[in-house]
């Protein structure tokens, strides 16, 4: 499980360092798209699932005409890397990390 301590107006704000998200340009399903201090879990192309008036909803949240500077978060944790391969095709793969021994 992953826990957060940010309150939901920093995934909205750009200069807002999250630890294990990153932003990115491009979302894919997964990522958080947030607009206006309201996040929202990208589905898929141009739709995101979030929660308003504690009703959950599918919608186009964060992707609406007026939401051009929504900000789009990605977890990637350190020891994870992550390559383009192609169109629409992403490969992860676990790096090894190399810890110093006395």
């Amino acid at each position: 499980a992953v826990v957060s301590t940010q309150s939901t107006g920093d995934w909205s704000d750009r200069g807002t360092t999250i630890p294990g998200w990153n932003v990115v340009v491009y979302p894919q399903p997964g990522d958080i798209i947030a607009y206006n201090g309201i996040p929202a879990v990208v589905v898929s192309h141009n739709t995101s699932v979030s929660v308003m008036a504690g009703v959950v909803k599918e919608s186009n949240w964060g992707f609406r005409l007026g939401h051009e500077n929504a900000v789009v978060r990605r977890f990637m944790p350190r020891n994870i890397q992550v390559n383009v391969v192609g169109p629409k095709r992403v490969r992860f793969s676990q790096r090894a990390e190399i810890t110093a021994s006395s």
